[in-house]
């Protein structure tokens, strides 16, 4: 039963991480294009005309809830399949630990494939330009691009990191019973 309690606690701390990284994501996303908010995502998750938008008084605030609405399945998407492996471990103390572990390394993919998008949009594809759809009369296409590149990169990452999770929780879990099985080894050997 305790293992099944830190496996929603693991799902619960996933779910919550990742919305703070769509926030921070979005926030630095706005500080690059406005446009890309504005025209677009404003628009995809209803805000633009919601009785929300149009009594907020500075469109970050607006950005902080499109960085939640973009990121918060991808967490418990993660939570869930990270907490499932994390339950191979015997112990729900070993197993909350190696969960948040996995959950930080997909973070730190996450974030490392968000500035490969950066570095990508920046240098090649604002250049370049790109097939996606845009919104008609976009002022700055090649900022536009970027926030979409570093975007994509982030989903991307997300998938990388949650594998890299998995990944991470197996080959502890393997390191530790196998060390638990030598040690009962030891423990049995004759005197």
């Amino acid at each position: 039963m305790r293992k099944f309690a830190v496996f929603l606690l693991v799902v619960c701390v996933a779910v919550v991480v990742a919305s703070l990284y769509g926030i921070g994501h979005d926030q630095v996303g706005y500080g690059i294009s406005p446009e890309y908010f504005t025209r677009y995502k404003f628009i995809q998750y209803n805000l633009a005309d919601s009785g929300a938008a149009r009594h907020m008084t500075q469109p970050r605030s607006a950005v902080v809830m499109t960085g939640v609405k973009s990121s918060w399945m991808i967490g418990l998407a993660a939570g869930i399949v990270l907490g499932l492996f994390a339950l191979a471990f015997r112990n729900a103390d070993r197993m909350f630990q190696s969960a948040v572990m996995a959950i930080g390394l997909g973070l730190l993919v996450t974030v490392v494939c968000a500035l490969a998008g950066w570095v990508y949009g920046r240098n090649v594809l604002a250049h370049k330009g790109v097939a996606w759809w845009m919104p008609d009369n976009i002022a700055d296409k090649p900022d536009y691009i970027i926030v979409g590149t570093i975007t994509n990169f982030s989903y991307g990452g997300a998938a990388v990191g949650a594998v890299a999770g998995i990944i991470f929780l197996l080959i502890k879990n393997a390191r530790l019973r196998s060390a638990q099985n030598s040690a009962s080894l030891v423990d049995q050997s004759p005197h």
